[in-house]
């Protein structure tokens, strides 16, 4: 989200691993049709068509029309609508079944005033709807906190993971003999009637701080308390992806951040264009009187809101009370129902936020079984317009965890919850520690860990990635790999990782190994601080960098062309990491590595002295690397073997320089690279996400072999790779000097929204651009001086590697996302050296292929 990734996979398919089964004898209920004004045949939005004595119900949308499905209703249905006389009918359950609703008026006396409710065609001109957000919006900065010097409260948050939907009958599964324990904890949704079992409590209690010039906002947290399954859930990473799932809703923006994704705000300044607005009526709230504001987009598909504010009625357009919903056909994956209330009061001297309330409901089909994800904030003891010491402030985090947080006793908690847990609450922590005993629990998860992850654990050690167990290549031929890591359970500051593969082609043995020691409570733990030292023997393709993926993936090993350059290396690596919880991280680096040729690779060469063709064998390399990085407010989810990188609105900075040494250690080349990485995230609202990627880099030296210079990343797999070139085939390009750049935008779905098959489908689009320029000096380009290692040609004579001095390489791709929810599939043009050898094609096109991807998205 924000792009999420198969942590959040995990935690979800846990509980429904064995839910996933059982067919419901509990059918669902499907009600679905339009309400009509009985004498205008006016279609009437905002309607309220609920089970009656049930939670189960929506409102209609603009065009009239709803549709209820549930297991949870009950056999009458009624409509009601300020205005009209409200109807109920009865419903037969477990049927498909449409409805229509014809709707008499009545007259509301409403003060003096007399008023006839009436619906005609929406116009945005002379419409008291819209005259009043535009003043609402026009005083935003009146009616809220931000618009104070400063101020600081305490805070306490509390996030609730739920399994919901869930039967009579399934609870009587044999599956869950063991299990009838948990069942004692359930309790049914106010959102929509669903009975549900929270499986998960994160607590935190802060103190926030804010500074209006220059702009701070700093939370500190106290004290963080929550449910794990050790072995499976990381704490941190739990509370990663709630933060990043539940962040702060501030609906006085433009835009609303939930879910990984922005959604427009119906108080952003230009709020009128992309929702519709109607005034319901005038009520009583909290003892004032309020305008009860109903609004809904445009576009039913787009990433907005429907729903009321309420608006005190005395000319300073204060919003007391905020209810949000989404709209059932919102281009939104996995959402089946969404819930956001913010409630303020005034104490005094400025309106502040007294209630925050976020509850979605996460399902992979409607009607099946899922999580109620909810985020529930009370604040209190707000001070004004008293400046802390400038140290309070300082700093780019944003987040701030005390020392201890996550070690407070009872006593704490007792002071620090601002309402105490229910029963079902309190039940949990006891409910999932004694889960976990529970062995045909611990199965369930060890599957599904396995089937994510691509590790089984056994006793202390994760055994895997089980997807580079087999691969192949035109080298080695069939490759097995066997290998694995130690857990924190071995031993909590040293990690130990290695394995062994065997190519039946090639018939040569390969291995790894590493033992890291971290100078945190355990190397999983956040900020990283460690030691580590490695050894490879090992072979590589010249030319492909991978991201986040094992080299040895199976997927992988398809590739096209000729892929049959590759390199066998002797690696012996020190590394030393250092990261401040400011998110600024320091490593320096040894390696010494010697590299020989495989496949068609060769290291050939004229001899300066006889002016006879010759080769070498080898060649190796003596190296020293330092990297300085700069990501504020970054946060991470630590996977079984990388840590993936969640990205925000700040810009990542990244500076490498390294330094060959000539004699040292047997190195062989003189040469110092240098360069400098800078990666940001655009958030342009409804339009979409950009993505800016951008490198410059030097290498410094002369007569360095060309496969030690800048290889731009190719990728001759048939999968996307976002950081790589598509249809750049290995070894293609050599530079000393460069300069790169990726600018990848997703509309998600801004356009398709609009066109009917693609709207039905739910699909996104996506668009990229990329390409490299750069220049190979003459003390380094092969054709410039024989006596420097050549470049490869292929068996017809052909050059297969060139230089970039006369035009960059590009190459562009316009994509479909969200096929089947997961699926992403990019056409790709090359636009550039379409002349060169083993140009890819497609449909008879030079230089276009399709290449694909899965990845999880909100």
């Amino acid at each position: 989200m924000s792009h999420l990734n198969n942590k959040f996979l995990l935690l979800l398919t846990s509980f429904l691993f064995i839910q996933s089964t059982v067919l419901f004898s509990q059918k669902m209920t499907t009600v679905k049709g339009v309400v009509i004004d009985a004498h205008t045949k006016e279609l009437l939005p905002f309607v309220n068509v609920a089970f009656v004595g049930t939670t189960v119900g929506t409102t209609t949308d603009l065009d009239g029309s709803y549709s209820i499905d549930t297991r949870w209703g009950s056999d009458s249905l009624q409509v009601s609508f300020v205005g009209y006389e409200a109807i109920t009918i009865p419903v037969k359950l477990g049927t498909n079944q449409k409805i229509n609703f014809e709707l008499n008026s009545t007259t509301l006396n409403l003060g003096e005033v007399v008023i006839k409710v009436k619906r005609g065609k929406y116009k945005r001109k002379d419409n008291p709807a819209v005259a009043l957000i535009k003043n609402v919006i026009a005083h935003k900065g009146e009616n809220r906190m931000q618009g104070q010097d400063f101020y600081e409260y305490e805070k306490y948050e509390k996030i609730e993971l739920d399994l919901n939907n869930i039967t009579e009958d399934f609870k009587k599964k044999r599956a869950f003999k063991k299990f009838q324990f948990i069942f004692e904890y359930m309790d049914t949704s106010d959102l929509n009637g669903k009975p549900y079992l929270p499986v998960f409590i994160r607590e935190t209690a802060s103190q926030v701080y804010y500074r209006k010039n220059p702009k701070a906002e700093k939370e500190y947290r106290k004290g963080i308390k929550l449910t794990g399954i050790d072995d499976y859930f990381d704490s941190d990473n739990l509370s990663t992806l709630t933060d990043i799932l539940y962040q702060k809703v501030d609906i006085y923006e433009n835009n609303v951040s939930m879910l990984g994704l922005q959604f427009m705000s119906p108080l952003s300044n230009v709020a009128s264009t992309f929702y519709r607005f109607y005034i319901l009526d005038t009520i009583q709230y909290n003892g004032k009187e309020v305008i009860d504001l109903a609004f809904m987009p445009v576009n039913k598909q787009d990433l907005g809101f429907k729903g009321n504010l309420y608006i005190l009625n005395d000319g300073s357009y204060a919003v007391v009370k905020a209810d949000f919903g989404v709209s059932e056909k919102i281009n939104l994956n996995f959402v089946q129902d969404l819930k956001l209330v913010q409630e303020f009061n005034h104490d005094g001297e400025v309106w502040i936020l007294s209630k925050d309330q976020v509850v979605v409901d996460i399902a992979f089909t409607k009607g099946g079984s899922g999580f109620f994800g909810t985020r529930s904030v009370l604040y209190r003891n707000h001070i004004f317009n008293v400046e802390r010491d400038d140290s309070i402030y300082k700093g780019t985090e944003k987040i701030v965890k005390e020392k201890g947080a996550d070690e407070r006793d009872d006593d704490f908690w007792a002071q620090a919850r601002q309402e105490k847990l229910s029963k079902h609450e309190e039940g949990v922590y006891h409910m999932i520690d004694t889960l976990q005993t529970v062995p045909a629990f611990r199965r369930a998860l060890d599957i599904i860990t396995l089937v994510l992850s691509g590790y089984v654990q056994v006793g202390k050690v994760d055994v895997g990635p089980v997807g580079a167990f087999y691969s192949f290549n035109e080298v080695e031929g069939f490759r097995l790999r066997f290998g694995g890591m130690t857990t924190v359970k071995f031993a909590p500051k040293v990690e130990l990782e290695g394995y062994a593969a065997y190519g039946f082609k090639d018939q040569e043995l390969k291995y790894s190994g590493a033992v890291l020691y971290s100078f945190q409570e355990d190397f999983k733990s956040n900020p990283k601080h460690f030691v580590r030292l490695s050894h490879q023997h090992e072979t590589s393709f010249v030319g492909q960098d991978l991201d986040f993926v094992v080299e040895d993936n199976f997927f992988l090993s398809f590739k096209r062309g000729g892929s049959d350059k590759m390199l066998f290396y002797d690696s012996y690596k020190g590394e030393y990491f250092l990261e401040l919880t400011n998110k600024f991280s320091w490593g320096l680096n040894y390696e010494h590595k010697k590299q020989r040729p495989l496949g068609s690779l060769s290291f050939d060469f004229t001899d300066p002295e006889n002016q006879e063709p010759v080769s070498f064998a080898d060649l190796t390399t003596s190296e020293i690397s330092t990297l300085i990085r700069f990501a504020p407010n970054e946060q991470f989810i630590q996977g079984k073997q990388y840590r993936f990188p969640l990205f925000n609105k700040y810009p990542v900075f990244r500076l490498n320089y390294a330094v060959g040494f000539n004699g040292f250690l047997g190195g062989e080349y003189d040469y110092q690279r240098l360069s400098l990485n800078i990666f940001k995230r655009f958030y342009l609202s409804i339009f979409g996400i950009t993505d800016v990627d951008i490198e410059g880099g030097k290498i410094f030296g002369e007569g360095i072999p060309y496969f030690l210079l800048d290889l731009p990343r190719a990728n001759q797999t048939f999968a996307l790779q976002k950081r790589s070139y598509n249809l750049m085939n290995f070894l293609e390009f050599a530079n000393d000097s460069y300069f790169n750049w990726r600018i990848e935008h997703n509309f998600n779905g801004f356009i398709f929204n609009k066109i009917p098959l693609f709207k039905k489908l739910k699909l996104r689009e996506v668009v990229n651009f990329k390409g490299v320029w750069g220049s190979l000096s003459d003390k380094n380009n092969p054709q410039e001086n024989s006596e420097l290692i050549q470049f490869i040609n292929n068996d017809e004579g052909e050059q297969q590697t060139f230089t970039l001095e006369s035009k960059p390489y590009m190459e562009a791709s316009v994509g479909i996302k969200n096929i089947f929810k997961f699926g992403r599939i990019d056409v790709v043009k090359r636009l550039t050296y379409l002349d060169n050898p083993n140009m890819p094609g497609l449909f008879g096109v030079t230089g276009m292929g399709i290449r694909g991807m899965v990845k999880f998205e909100f």
